[in-house]
């Protein structure tokens, strides 16, 4: 958003928290001067609170009624302190529709190049410098610094006096301290505490307190060339690019000996179902159907359709089974070029290859990180076309803090075992269609309803039991197993992050990604060697990482047999040549990725005589 219009319609607002001595003080305070703004009662879980007034306003209840109580108004503002708290709030309210609202102290001076959140709070005399970008829930407190390009997470608080020079990025749930000071092109991680004062003079690690640092002009910049890990018994350990997380086997346990017990393999049975209520809860969507995997739920899901052929535009930079499920419905694949920076499918450029014969947008939310829906639901209506998205990858990520799963006229998602949720083997559909999922759920039962007189011609799409107890356990560590990936992800960006020759995909400040894969892309000129080279020198250290995905399915040998239009696939062309995937998994140990950067760190220095 850009900043609040002042107009005369006052809006009646609810504060959460009632600190009067803490930020809910300041926010009325600021208040004061802004009448188109009118407090109407606290929500604050204090229990001597409970039946007072601060203020002359009254305590009308806590926060814990959030989830399911009425309010006379749409308009909230979270005043507590603790940022992982009032972020959660801001979710919750979120979910309800409630409108979480910024507040800009009129004496703050923000440059309208720069992009702010919902429910922030900008406090006096603070300065917000052009094309910055904070995110939704966060505290830039009285007299505060942010100079330009920053980019600031959500449920960020940046003290009062704090100052940030440019660049700086600054994770999610962040904590700057009064009077402290950011140097250019400082990463600070997700959860990180920077104490009152402190000088930041390099990146900062996740969930990492830090007093002070000192000015030193002998500062060495790359934390290589400070402390080296331990890299004793390296050769003896493989690390592949992926690996499943399973839920320990005595969870699993007893689900089985149920299952086995009660006879009932498959069939749509008693797990499955489960499976099916708890995905439908979390990504609050409407109906969602277990698969065997996700490429059988692609292929029926296009097949649902009823479009009898024409074409599909999707990406080539994605995993074949996108491109084959188009293929086995007798639809002709349209290869639409990538953005350079998210490595998603580009509006633009589908834009330009919709055709009178053009059914159907099929986009693929790559590594987890999604795609522009917003634009791809604008083309969608403006042409009339279905909207479909593969998101493999995706279960957990989000878009403006909306789970993916609920968009367009369908989604699919894949639980095989190198997915952040697992059942070893299976799949996912979910739309808000209740026709078209009536459709899918007799189509993945051959077509048929309650006899065998098929209605239309389906398919096996039965998940078994087994599989469906190991997804229910997974899934259960969902939110655990995307965070613990962002910050691995987060790392890798900090030690790579010094390294010439290394880009990442960019993951926009409103979105968050599963990181089911974590990709970096390779610059020859500058990193010394090739990606080829790279990989050959790290598979030598029992590293293992994979060109995900290369080939790109219009120069796969199968797609060369086929009818399909692949044309100007420019940016496509230079990332699959260029993009390593290094190793993540939700298990995997801060060592274990300190050990791959540092390979490739001495790969880089061995290549270039010492030159970082």
């Amino acid at each position: 958003m850009s900043h609040l219009t002042h107009n005369m319609n006052t809006k009646e607002v609810i504060l959460i928290g009632a600190r009067e001595d803490g930020h809910a003080g300041v926010v009325l305070d600021l208040l004061e001067s802004l009448p188109e703004y009118k407090v109407i009662g606290f929500l604050d879980n204090t229990p001597e609170l409970q039946g007072t007034k601060i203020k002359n306003i009254p305590i009308i209840g806590s926060s814990d009624s959030l989830a399911d109580a009425d309010f006379p108004t749409q308009y909230f503002h979270i005043c507590i302190g603790d940022n992982i708290a009032r972020y959660t709030l801001y979710q919750l309210l979120c979910k309800r529709k409630f409108n979480v609202l910024t507040f800009i102290h009129p004496s703050a001076i923000v440059s309208k190049h720069t992009n702010i959140g919902d429910g922030c709070f900008i406090g006096p005399r603070s300065v917000i410098n052009n094309a910055c970008n904070i995110g939704d829930a966060s505290i830039i407190n009285t007299g505060s610094i942010i100079e330009h390009d920053n980019t600031i997470g959500h449920g960020v608080h940046m003290g009062p006096g704090s100052k940030t020079a440019g660049r700086v990025v600054i994770d999610n749930f962040a904590f700057v301290g009064i009077g402290a000071t950011v140097l250019p092109d400082i990463i600070i991680g997700s959860g990180a505490m920077i104490g009152a004062g402190a000088v930041v003079v390099k990146n900062i690690e996740p969930q990492t307190t830090i007093i002070d640092f000192e000015r030193s002009a002998s500062y060495a910049r790359n934390i290589y060339t400070e402390v080296e890990p331990d890299v004793s018994f390296y050769k003896q350990e493989k690390i592949y690019v992926a690996q499943p997380t399973l839920p320990d086997y005595p969870l699993l346990d007893l689900k089985f000996k149920k299952i086995a017990d009660s006879l009932m393999l498959s069939n749509f049975s008693k797990y499955s179902t489960q499976l099916e209520e708890l995905v439908q809860k979390d990504l609050r969507v409407e109906k969602a159907y277990t698969f065997p995997n996700c490429t059988t739920a692609l292929m029926l899901a296009i097949k649902a359709m009823d479009f009898n052929g024409g074409e599909i535009i999707l990406p080539s930079f994605t995993f074949c089974a996108t491109g084959h499920a188009v293929i086995w419905n007798n639809m002709t694949p349209v290869f639409a070029d990538i953005d350079p920076q998210s490595f998603n499918i580009d509006p633009i450029d589908v834009e330009r290859k919709i055709t009178s014969k053009t059914k159907a947008i099929l986009a693929v939310h790559i590594f987890g990180n999604p795609v522009n829906i917003s634009a791809l639901e604008k083309l969608a209506h403006k042409y009339n076309l279905k909207l479909l998205f593969d998101s493999a990858h995706a279960l957990g990520s989000q878009y403006y803090s909306k789970p993916i799963g609920s968009f367009g006229d369908a989604e699919c998602f894949s639980l095989s075992g190198t997915k952040v949720v697992t059942s070893a083997e299976g799949g996912i559909i979910t739309s808000n269609n209740p026709s078209f999922m009536e459709k899918i759920k007799l189509g993945r039962n051959y077509g048929a309803g309650d006899d065998y007189d098929c209605d239309y011609i389906g398919l096996n799409g039965k998940m078994s039991e087994f599989h469906a107890a190991i997804a229910i356990e997974s899934f259960t560590m969902l939110e655990t197993f995307v965070v613990k990936r962002n910050e691995l992800a987060m790392l890798y960006r900090l030690r790579l992050g010094e390294i010439p020759g290394i880009s990442f995909q960019s993951v926009s400040v409103d979105c968050l990604s599963t990181y089911k894969d974590f990709a970096i892309i390779i610059n020859k000129e500058r990193f010394g060697i090739d990606r080829d080279q790279l990989i050959s020198q790290l598979n030598k250290e029992n590293i293992f990482p994979k060109k995900y995905f290369y080939p790109p399915l219009h120069q796969m040998k199968a797609y060369k047999k086929i009818d399909h239009k692949a044309e100007n696939l420019t940016h496509t062309n230079h990332i699959v040549k260029n993009i390593i995937c290094l190793p993540i998994y939700s298990h995997m140990s801060s060592d274990t990725l300190e050990k791959i950067c540092f390979s490739i760190y001495r790969i880089y220095n061995k290549t270039n005589k010492g030159r970082l």
